[in-house]
């Protein structure tokens, strides 16, 4: 029996002693990555457009911007995140769209046409 109670303090042991080395293991990981809070990361594939106002719902409106009439004319997509405008104050301010891309290339080509323009190269309707 008291061999069975030492097997088990050992066990505790052990978990305590793992469960520390992870604790600390993530306390390295978060402080080696505080000094990359105030840093934008660039993406060379990555447009986002603001300002568009569609009347579709946002979930559809992913998926209708992936299409060849629209985003899908420069290149193939990755990824396409709609987010809606934070200010409430601005409910008329429209809404973001980041486009990522699989080549660099077609998101120049993309920037070079959307860039300026009022229907972002774009017609939606």
């Amino acid at each position: 029996m008291a061999l069975h109670k030492e097997n088990i303090a050992q066990q505790a042991k052990r978990k305590a002693a793992a469960r520390q080395k992870e604790a600390q293991r993530r306390e390295a990981d978060s402080l080696s990555r505080k000094h990359l809070a105030g840093i934008r990361v660039r993406q060379k594939n990555l447009v986002y457009v603001t300002g568009m106002r569609p009347n579709v719902a946002d979930d559809q409106l992913a998926e209708i911007l992936r299409t060849h009439q629209y985003f899908g004319q420069y290149g193939q997509i990755i990824k396409i995140v709609v987010s809606k405008a934070k200010d409430s104050a601005h409910p008329n301010q429209g809404v973001g769209v980041y486009v990522t891309f699989a080549r660099m290339e077609d998101a120049q080509r993309c920037i070079q046409v959307v860039d300026g323009s009022q229907n972002y190269g774009i017609k939606i309707r």
